[in-house]
């Protein structure tokens, strides 16, 4: 079977290359461009060139560099995003960025998440992780025997506890300088969504009979089934105004007219932390949302239908920091003894 050539990155230069005739062929510094030209020039040469066939003990970039290719193929672009930022990162730590895979050990990913202080713990735990699943992807696929950083020992998953009051709600209402950002918060705190929904949701997803949004299979979370939001009347008034703005594409847009995003999002909540005394995500309004429903009494069942959960143990896992709030069990203890029949002797 023969092989190709295949392109290479080189984070010094910040470039993909690949080798033709026994040069060095630069493809440019964007990934999905680099990989357009590459097929390019293949298809444009008569004959492929033949290189010399891998070896058993390959190179811990070229193995990276299939995972994410996979990624490119067969995940949505912002997962794929999401490891090749990461797995840059990691190869640009390397002091021998070309070594072989047998060559690499935990150390190196420990020392590479440490010299990034400004990272909290579930960042680097996060960003480990990531290195971890594209070798174990590469055990699954055949193409090595074993991930030298299987059983690397990382940081514990970190926690949000960002629960917004309503009056931090409303201060961010003031605070708020469009009202665009305002629509994206007010059905964020209307209706727990996740933030990729609110970003992508559009007219063709929106039930205004049913009050409600409607994601097919496959754009919803796990691609498994459908998953529906339910939307409050105020909700629905903004998503209603906004599909007669946007019949096509994103409801939710900033003022220049572009999707919201998660760095567009984090650009105003940062902005807002000087005010607030603390930078919020929009995630934060789905973890306070749930919040208010389970101290309002909505049934664990209930809820993660709402959520879009698969079953109630993400909410005990998750939110497990309710039962240190003394007051709120305890009115649900008092709730449960008003429900108790009157005594025999009564």
């Amino acid at each position: 079977m023969p092989h190709f050539p295949k392109p290479f990155f080189r984070p010094k230069k910040n470039r993909w290359y690949v080798q033709l005739d026994g040069k060095h062929v630069n493809l440019g510094p964007d990934r999905a461009d680099a990989l357009r030209r590459y097929h390019e020039f293949m298809a444009a040469r008569k004959q492929p060139v033949p290189v010399t066939p891998p070896s058993d003990d390959p190179l811990l970039i070229e193995v990276l560099d299939a995972f994410l290719d996979w990624c490119l193929k067969h995940r949505e672009k912002r997962i794929f995003e999401s490891y090749e930022e990461r797995i840059k990162s990691f190869l640009v730590s390397l002091a021998d960025r070309r070594m072989a895979l047998r060559d690499l050990r935990p150390f190196h990913l420990q020392l590479w998440v440490d010299s990034h202080p400004d990272w909290n713990p579930g960042m680097k735990r996060g960003r480990m992780q990531a290195v971890q699943r594209a070798l174990n992807w590469a055990v699954k696929q055949g193409r090595i025997d074993r991930s030298p950083v299987a059983y690397v020992e990382k940081p514990p998953p970190g926690k949000r506890e960002n629960v917004i009051e309503y009056t931090v709600y409303r201060r961010m209402l003031d605070l708020t300088a469009t009202q665009e950002f305002r629509d994206l918060i007010s059905v964020s705190w209307e209706t727990g969504c996740r933030p990729q929904e609110i970003w992508r949701v559009e007219k063709r997803h929106l039930d205004v009979r049913g009050k409600r949004w409607v994601f097919p299979a496959k754009e919803s979370k796990g691609k498994k089934k459908i998953r529906i939001v339910y939307i409050t009347d105020l909700a629905l008034e903004i998503c209603q105004r906004l599909a007669a703005k946007h019949p096509a594409g994103p409801l939710f847009r900033n003022s220049d007219g572009l999707a919201w995003n998660r760095h567009a999002t984090s650009c105003v909540f940062l902005r807002m932390k000087k005010h607030l005394g603390k930078k919020y995500a929009l995630v934060d309004f789905r973890h306070s949302f749930t919040t208010r429903s389970l101290k309002a009494g909505v049934d664990p069942v209930t809820l993660s239908f709402l959520l879009g959960h698969a079953d109630t143990s993400m909410l005990a896992k998750t939110y497990a920091h309710l039962g240190q709030e003394t007051s709120h069990l305890r009115e649900a203890l008092d709730k449960t003894n008003q429900l108790r029949p009157p005594s025999a002797s009564a």
